[in-house]
């Protein structure tokens, strides 16, 4: 993994807390940078929270595990399992804003204990077992993600599960330019589909489990909607003169660009689950 991924999460966890007055997802309340997913428990509303109940609802059962969460954000998913889960738990960032935030909630909770946040690549996760591994939204970052699944499935203990969420292209998506906008806006230099990341899987010795659709739980935004932020967003690009908020603003045109994506069917959100055998 890259400075260059590190420096764009440090700038995202600096920009959510203003994102909401641009009309976009913010997510820091929740200490969640992920999508928000209709909520039964909120009236049926997106929430950040939906994905961790619903990830928790979908794994094996687990006794005290010992988890990693490669791509920890703010700690939100950390503090969820924790308390859904127990055992002791360890986050990866590349950004050292957003393992600062992530400390300090921990701390905030009483689980500094159980919870350990550390600023490295998951191409270099640390030397020891794990329970269960879960990547949200994190592999589509690795420009090698061959790499980056072999690196994590080195780490599960036997038995151990690993759990991936994604986006995950249709064939028909390639070549569009919402696609490329939005792996520009987003940094993903590789963006696999279901059927790559379940050969890797297997090659590296993980056995696939689950392969659940998570699409129906999401909500983008009407065309219509999405037009008009554009708008507001390029109006905005034009005025601002800092570096560092022009590139937040073609993150979240990436973003409006992956939900026209759902809109028109091209792109799936998959929760894969696989095990060490």
């Amino acid at each position: 993994m890259t400075h260059a991924t590190g420096t764009y999460y440090d700038r995202l966890s600096r920009w959510t807390a203003v994102a909401r007055l641009l009309g976009y997802g913010g997510g820091r309340e929740t200490l969640t940078v992920h999508r928000s997913l209709a909520d039964p428990g909120a009236g049926g509303k997106p929430t950040p929270t939906r994905l961790h109940d619903l990830l928790v609802e979908l794994l094996p059962p687990l006794t005290a595990p010992r988890v990693l969460d490669a791509g920890c954000g703010l700690g939100g998913t950390l503090l969820h399992l924790a308390a859904r889960l127990g055992g002791t738990l360890t986050g990866l960032t590349l950004s050292e804003q957003q393992a600062q935030i992530g400390r300090a909630a921990a701390a905030r909770a009483g689980l500094q204990d159980r919870i350990d946040i550390q600023v490295r690549s998951y191409d270099a996760p640390p030397e020891q077992s794990f329970d269960l591994i879960v990547a949200i939204e994190s592999l589509a970052h690795s420009p090698d993600p061959a790499t980056s699944v072999r690196a994590l499935a080195s780490r599960l203990a036997p038995g151990g599960i690993m759990a991936i969420v994604d986006d995950k292209p249709e064939a028909a998506a390639h070549g569009t330019r919402d696609l490329e906008l939005f792996k520009s806006g987003w940094r993903l230099p590789v963006l696999w589909d279901s059927d790559r990341y379940q050969q890797a899987l297997q090659a590296y010795g993980l056995k696939p489990i689950a392969n659940h659709d998570l699409t129906p739980h999401v909500r983008p935004r009407t065309l219509g909607q999405i037009r008009r932020l554009e708008v507001l967003n390029r109006l905005v690009h034009r005025l601002v003169p800092s570096e560092g908020f022009r590139a937040m603003l073609d993150s979240y045109h990436g973003g409006l660009a992956l939900e026209r994506l759902y809109r028109q069917a091209l792109m799936k959100y998959r929760l894969l689950i696989a095990q060490r055998v």
